[in-house]
């Protein structure tokens, strides 16, 4: 298979390499619900695969989750969101989950 000339690293982390590429595709002046469900998912898998997560990298996981919950519900139902949710939400972006991401990886965090 040819996905196997990939090093193992991207190989091992590729639903999570995927779920922020289609954030990073979404996104362009804004994020939007699907991006920000994506990119949450993106990192809770992540970290679920790591012996040790610090505990503010717990709570940015679990708060996470009630931001993406909060997205995908108001988008089922075509319901708005409030400006300061959008402004919370970009902690949720392709850029910072991707950071996070990558610091772990390389042992940083």
């Amino acid at each position: 298979m040819w996905i196997e000339v990939l090093p193992a690293v991207v190989i091992e982390n590729l639903d999570v390499i995927a779920l922020i590429l289609l954030g990073l595709l979404v996104e362009k002046q804004y994020i939007s619900r699907p991006a920000i469900w994506a990119n949450v998912a993106a990192i809770n898998i992540h970290l679920y695969d790591y012996s040790f997560v610090s505990d503010w990298l717990t709570w940015y996981a679990n708060i996470g989750l009630l931001v993406a919950g909060l997205a995908l519900y108001t988008y089922g139902f075509d319901e708005s969101l409030p400006g300061w949710y959008y402004t919370l939400a970009w902690a949720y972006s392709s850029i910072p989950v991707a950071a996070i991401a990558y610091l772990t990886w390389s042992g940083a965090l």
